[in-house]
């Protein structure tokens, strides 16, 4: 069976800092969502609203398993754990476990003062997270509530052991984020749908694959043609994204076509034609020769100079207009004063190294570095975070920042590989169509450079229209706007007199529950009060207190040997470990308490108690 979906769906994920999102006035009045009471004027989006809210009424009705389709920055990351919230407060799932990709979105969702904001942000109760990189930590402390894990992770044999273990604690959400890379009949699936699972929510923008397989936890439904259509309970497209604004930059695409000269090897025969005649001839069959032919053409230095040049040209132009606004403006907040770069995709990592000397060489007022998989871990790490904070201007690469890797001020992408599939040049695509708010409106444009070989052309034209339609729609949803509020300053009565009667003054504690510690941590000095009172860090706080254990340790010891007692460091651990049958880096977050609770009586008592 084939699996279809609208080009209309696309998302990316992230984890956008919740003040930041709009004030939509159509979801001021919204109904209350189970467990959730926004705070500090946070408001979720019109989408991640309807999202929730149909959830809400889904669970409700036993309907358990959903797919969410989101464009790329809309807060997708927030939604995921919203949703956990909605299912803790119906009595769906007592627990969370996210799946994810691969590391750097790992990340997003791991992020202690992003989950903390989120989660009072939506005045969600108090939730303990952990990173399921290591089995040891959260079994240990299985009353973890949230664990986020790779799909690589859980389906390797000591990662799905012990999150096996885990899942049948209690019942539990699964969040399949960027589903599209979770085939029905790929390992990670088969491996995951050993767990038992309570509910889920699958994620993606692009919920489809370019071969055409299955998803897995994605509901369907059979079409009238006999073919199998993924239904999402609600789906964010870009044109909705465009309409609401400050979401999506806009698009200007340029692509290039060459005139090419074949000569064969053995006849000798010479053909001439365009790269977007060898598309046409090629569409409807295997050719491998003409591959070949456009897979050299890359490394050519026409192509590269045709490519590069007025990608450069652009950037340039770019870059001059952002310094100029920033020295004109030396007041702009540092987070806001970032410029533009480049991001430029190639086919290989030998293409990449190609592209990259290429730049170095004809372009060398820009710092420009390339990552792949052929660069050692440490220095693709390193590159990657030069180029995240604004220190590099231009990276080449094959596939190293894709989904998760949210880095708004790319606004210059040149598309140099043979990817033709639909749902991964969105992906791609979606690199540099963040919003960025230091840009403002007129910075916010993503230009993008592609050769007329790659079968982008169609793509292209449906991301320009889509955002010709939104924009179109936040015009006349202003307009009416503009209309009301007109229309309801037209009053009929008129001010004539006002009063001074009295005036009582009360004094407001917001939220003084935030002021208590969580259980099991007390509070610490010159520490944020968010970070302490939403969410648990269990490896943070794993480490705080074994390291908190080793200093009362060492204290006793220096408090026995001043009353004449030789009492070495090691032989009080060794007591310890004696008391609670382990050792220290085997003890949970409760069994450490426990032991801190122990060495502080030992302490006021000068001697070792039972």
């Amino acid at each position: 069976m084939s699996h279809t979906a609208s080009p209309a769906i696309i998302s990316q994920p992230t984890l956008q800092h919740p003040t930041q999102q709009p004030q939509d006035t159509n979801t001021q009045h919204s109904p209350l969502l189970p467990g959730i009471t926004p705070r500090n004027g946070f408001r979720f989006r019109r989408g991640q609203q309807e999202f929730l809210a149909k959830l809400a009424a889904a669970f409700g009705s036993g309907q358990l398993n959903q797919l969410g389709v989101f464009v790329p920055g809309y807060g997708k990351t927030i939604t995921a754990l919203s949703a956990f919230v909605v299912a803790h407060a119906a009595g769906v799932a007592k627990k969370l476990v996210v799946f994810v990709p691969r590391g750097n979105l790992r990340d997003q969702y791991a992020d202690p003062q992003e989950l903390n904001r989120v989660f009072q942000s939506i005045g969600a109760p108090r939730f303990s997270f952990c990173v399921a990189d290591s089995e040891k930590v959260f079994l240990k402390n299985m009353d973890t509530s949230i664990i986020v894990t790779t799909y690589q992770y859980a389906s390797g044999r000591g990662g799905h052991k012990a999150l096996l273990r885990f899942c049948e604690s209690a019942p539990c959400m699964f969040v399949f984020d960027e589903v599209h890379h979770l085939s029905d009949d790929g390992t990670w699936a088969t491996k995951i749908d050993q767990f038992p699972c309570a509910c889920s929510v699958a994620l993606s923008g692009t919920p489809m694959r370019s071969d055409n397989k299955t998803l897995f936890g994605v509901p369907f439904e059979l079409g009238n043609d006999g073919d199998q259509y993924y239904r999402a309970l609600h789906e964010v497209t870009m044109r909705d994204a465009h309409a609401e604004g400050n979401i999506l930059k806009r698009v200007h695409a340029h692509v290039i076509d060459y005139r090419l000269k074949l000569a064969h090897a053995e006849t000798g025969q010479i053909v001439e034609l365009s790269l977007s005649q060898m598309v046409e001839m090629t569409k409807n069959k295997s050719d491998v020769d003409a591959f070949l032919a456009r897979r050299k053409l890359r490394f050519h230095e026409v192509y590269l100079e045709s490519l590069l040049a007025p990608a450069f040209e652009c950037f340039a132009e770019k870059r001059k207009q952002r310094d100029a606004e920033l020295s004109a403006n030396p007041s702009i907040k540092k987070a806001d004063a970032r410029n533009h770069q480049m991001l430029i995709i190639a086919m290989s990592n030998r293409h990449a190294q190609a592209i990259l000397e290429f730049v170095q060489r004809r372009f060398p007022q820009w710092s420009a570095a390339r990552i792949g998989q052929d660069v050692p871990a440490e220095e693709r790490q390193r590159l990657l975070e030069q180029y995240r904070n604004g220190q590099l201007d231009v990276m080449a690469q094959v596939d190293m920042i894709g989904e998760g890797t949210d880095i708004k001020p790319i606004s210059v992408i040149v598309k140099a590989d043979l990817v033709r599939a639909y749902s991964k040049t969105l992906q791609q695509i979606f690199r540099g169509m963040r919003y960025y708010d230091g840009f403002g409106e007129q910075g916010n444009l993503c230009d993008i450079y592609a050769a007329n070989d790659s079968e982008v052309v169609t793509t292209l034209e449906w991301i320009s229209s889509e955002e010709q339609m939104g924009v179109k729609m936040k015009e006349e949803r202003e307009r009416h706007e503009q209309l009301t509020r007109n229309a309801a300053g037209e009053s009929g009565w008129e001010l004539r007199d006002v009063e001074h009667r009295d005036m009582q003054r009360y004094t407001l504690e917001l939220f003084p529950e935030l002021a208590k510690p969580m259980p099991d941590q007390p509070a610490q000095p010159n520490a944020p009060a968010q970070q302490k009172d939403y969410i648990l860090n269990v490896s943070q706080r794993e480490h705080e207190l074994r390291q908190e254990c080793a200093a009362l340790a060492s204290r006793l010891s220096f408090i026995l040997k001043s009353h004449g007692q030789i009492v070495e460091i090691n032989f009080i651990h060794g007591e310890a470990k004696r008391r609670f049958a382990k050792a220290q880096e085997e003890l949970s977050i409760n069994e450490l308490l426990k032991k801190k609770d122990w060495l502080e009586r030992c302490i006021a008592a000068r001697r070792l108690v039972p």
